[in-house]
């Protein structure tokens, strides 16, 4: 079985191209992969157009005859839905929400060309149990190699932790807001993994690679979450492996989230209650309790078995295909 991917993040920082590369590892001795992102298909590299500009090298490559499936991680890319092909699109959070929240009303014709592409995936899969309710997608959740993070040393500092880009969406200014008075209250300091701001006495900003974002994890007093939109946040995931406490705003495929792996995370609806969530952690039955549940429901999201969710999807739209053209032929 030949399966094109197309993710233009494969193998970064984000959370879909983190995605994407562990499915690729989980099922490389049983899949034939081949990959477009920016590195094999390339893009205009200024930060406006590297997405339009990838989608557009796309439409111009052509696609192997013998892929079985295109599989596509970006809702922004189902026009690369080809005839002919089992087309399978999965959505790592919600557009329609996330344009809205960043463009306003002037989303709304780009919103209208997604609608009217993601209609030729034959599968839509999200990694959120929100958005699969709300929009009548599949779940296929997000994963973890959990062997990985096993693996890998806390570091000697224990901040309040934000990792995400500087966007909107993340709301990095209530994050300062809380890690202001985190400091004057609980005497913790914050660190900020993306955006890259001035440093204060109570918060610092960087970027790492991977590891040492688990690293920190390891030994945080606590990651906050501080988005508006979300889908499953692979920081969540990270954070249960590595017993990182997860305090996260109360905003509703969250909500969903927190119903579907109860126990394992604390909701906020506002700076004071995110503060008061993490003056909570300061008892060790709160923390404890939080961390040993966190690390039951993590089980179930470890790469190795949300990978065979993905084999089994696969395998089952090819039999289904094969037979309908083993159909037409017999006409």
């Amino acid at each position: 079985m030949r399966v094109l991917i197309i993710n233009s993040t494969y193998g970064g920082v984000s959370g879909s191209g983190r995605h994407v590369q562990q499915l690729v590892e989980a099922l490389r001795d049983r899949v034939k992969f081949e990959l477009w992102n920016i590195n094999t298909v390339g893009c205009l590299d200024f930060p406006k157009l590297r997405s339009i500009s990838f989608y557009l090298k796309c439409k111009m490559k052509g696609c192997p005859d013998d892929i079985d499936v295109i599989h596509i991680h970006n809702p922004k890319f189902a026009g690369l839905c080809r005839e002919g092909h089992v087309n399978v699109l999965t959505i790592h959070g919600d557009y329609k929400t996330e344009l809205k929240l960043k463009y306003g009303r002037l989303a709304k014709p780009v919103i209208l060309y997604i609608d009217r592409q993601v209609r030729k995936a034959n599968v839509i899969t999200t990694v959120s149990p929100y958005w699969a309710k709300l929009r009548g997608w599949r779940w296929i959740p997000n994963m973890i190699d959990l062997r990985k993070v096993e693996k890998i040393p806390p570091s000697a500092e224990s901040y309040i932790l934000f990792v995400g880009r500087d966007d909107p969406i993340k709301n990095y200014p209530l994050f300062r807001e809380l890690a202001k008075r985190a400091y004057k209250e609980l005497g913790v300091k914050s660190l900020a993994l993306g955006p890259l701001k001035e440093n204060t006495e109570y918060l610092k900003h960087n970027r790492v690679p991977w590891k040492q974002v688990v690293s920190y994890m390891k030994s945080a007093y606590a990651l906050v979450i501080t988005s508006k939109q979300e889908g499953f946040p692979t920081t969540i995931l990270e954070a249960w492996a590595s017993g990182c406490p997860v305090v996260a705003h109360n905003i509703p495929p969250l909500v969903a989230l927190a119903e579907e792996c109860p126990g394992s995370m604390l909701l906020f609806n506002n700076a004071g209650g995110a503060l008061k969530a993490l003056k909570s952690l300061g008892e060790n039955y709160v923390r404890e309790n939080l961390v040993k549940k966190a690390r039951e429901h993590v089980k179930r999201f470890d790469v190795r078995v949300v990978a065979e969710q993905y084999y089994r999807l696969y395998r089952g739209l090819v039999e289904v295909s094969n037979e309908g053209w083993r159909a037409r032929c017999n006409l």
